[in-house]
């Protein structure tokens, strides 16, 4: 441990220590192809067994609590745990060769990329953007797996944090009070995680990459970066402003489906 930080939260504490249950299982030396898999087959199967039971996209859900959450928790760890834990700031620690921070940063890309069958399979009755959304999660987070620099993409999956509230905005037991209440929580997070953190940690890792990739990753994985990264951000954006779309309807007593394309 680094003595240039000499303590970090007890928030961050709790964190380790669950994630260090993951570790005592093996989770640093999981093969991520292994882990992918097992995802996929997992999220097929709620899409099988459960599907949208009670109106609630379960899959999705599933996908969401883990992966946007997920990177919530590793987004925390950088900001209050990196320098304590390796002596150097994120993200130039993951990408100067130190690794990813945690076994959870590196294992969350490839149980989205196991989620992104699911994606593209609801892409189908969602709508072409919906479509390019899966294909594209599966696209980039399959290069990066395979070339051994998962954590890379980590801190995108914080775009999904929002997929809580959609998942379940439609819940048939939910009141008209209640579904106005998941419905504003959607709209706010979708713009905080996707309008706001995510363009933010992006250029934060695309400017650090640029400058200092050194022989860590091939040179391929800077231009895959910001490929990546232009494309969600105009996806992003795209659906924000259908969002405002739908929500000055909504106040206009119109009725509007969150998900429609």
């Amino acid at each position: 441990m680094s003595s240039s930080s000499t303590s970090i939260s007890s928030i961050s504490k709790i964190l380790l220590g669950n994630i260090g249950i993951l570790d005592s299982y093996g989770a640093k030396e999981w093969r991520l192809r292994v882990v992918t898999v097992v995802s996929a087959v997992v999220f097929l199967g709620i899409k099988k067994t459960i599907g949208d039971k009670r109106k609630i996209d379960w899959d999705a859900l599933a996908n969401a609590i883990i992966t946007g959450i997920g990177s919530l928790i590793c987004m925390y760890l950088d900001y209050d745990a990196a320098e304590y834990l390796t002596g150097v700031s994120e993200p130039l620690g993951t990408i100067s060769c130190n690794g990813p921070l945690t076994s959870l940063h590196r294992i969350l890309p490839a149980i989205i990329q196991g989620y992104a069958i699911c994606d593209i399979i609801n892409g189908f009755h969602l709508g072409p953007a919906f479509l390019a959304h899966g294909i594209a999660t599966l696209s980039f987070s399959m290069i990066f797996n395979e070339l051994g620099a998962s954590q890379l993409i980590t801190h995108a999956l914080v775009m999904e944090g929002s997929t809580v509230f959609l998942a379940i905005s439609f819940a048939d037991f939910l009141t008209p009070t209640m579904k106005l209440i998941i419905q504003a929580l959607f709209a706010s997070s979708f713009f905080i995680c996707r309008i706001v953190l995510f363009p933010y940690l992006f250029y934060g890792v695309a400017t650090t990459m640029y400058s200092d990739l050194g022989d860590c990753f091939p040179r391929f994985c800077f231009y895959a970066i910001v490929v990546a990264g232009l494309f969600f951000n105009l996806l992003n954006t795209y659906w924000f402003f259908k969002l405002i779309k739908k929500i000055k309807k909504s106040l206009a007593g119109e009725s509007v489906q969150l998900k429609d394309d």
